[in-house]
């Protein structure tokens, strides 16, 4: 027998879940369909090894939308697509240090973001569609590549400050973001980049692009 079955709990009642010890793509699935009613979750202790990759699995929580909080595994190292897609979570997210690949946050309802050191990659359409996300983002030094509608249509804004290790800028990955304004410096790794990249920016100053810059595609 399971835990729930051995203490005949009713799943669907729990609100607040704090788990520890081992768990995988089957739990995820479970909380999202079963757990009817949780709202605020607490992974800090859990070791989410899946498929030898400490990892939050592709659509882990897609669409759950009671869920407002999530405590994120201190042992992390990549956040799959669509693994929050479209669930209530709000204000900040604090990422933890080890953390080195992040998606699956599109239309949340976060308003801060706090990205490890360690972080190389943002997935496709990871923070679009944010419209509560409404800070200036920091982006770690370690950031290589940023990918297909990264931020698109969120509402992140002020000055945007590209790090100079940043080798690859995907498609629309700022459009719609008119709330970043100031100047825009593209560093020197980046070879190729969108005409959609930045569309419909809000950039007001000088336009820097790198001197190894190839080409522009549309």
């Amino acid at each position: 027998k399971t835990m729930v079955d051995r203490y005949e709990l009713d799943v669907t009642a729990i609100k607040n879940l704090k788990l520890t010890g081992e768990i995988g793509a089957a739990d995820y699935t479970f909380m999202r369909d079963k757990m009817i009613s949780l709202m605020r979750l607490n992974l800090k202790e859990v070791e989410s090894k899946i498929d030898g990759v400490y990892q939050i699995p592709y659509n882990a929580f897609n669409g759950k939308t009671t869920l407002i909080k999530c405590v994120l595994p201190d042992k992390l190292e990549r956040i799959e697509e669509s693994a929050f897609y479209n669930t209530s979570l709000t204000g900040t997210i604090q990422f933890p240090e080890g953390l080195k690949y992040v998606s699956g946050f599109s239309r949340t309802k976060i308003t801060k973001v706090q990205f490890p050191s360690t972080l190389e990659e943002i997935g496709s359409s990871a923070f679009s569609g944010c419209k509560s996300l409404m800070c200036e983002i920091s982006l770690p030094a370690s950031l290589k590549k940023l990918n297909t509608r990264s931020f698109s249509d969120s509402a992140i804004k002020g000055n945007l400050s590209l790090p100079n290790g940043l080798e690859y800028i995907g498609e629309r990955a700022f459009e719609n973001c008119s709330g970043l304004t100031g100047s825009l410096i593209i560093p020197n790794g980046v070879k190729i980049i969108y005409s959609t990249s930045f569309a419909r920016c809000g950039f007001t100053g000088n336009l820097t692009l790198p001197m190894g810059l190839t080409e522009i595609l549309s």
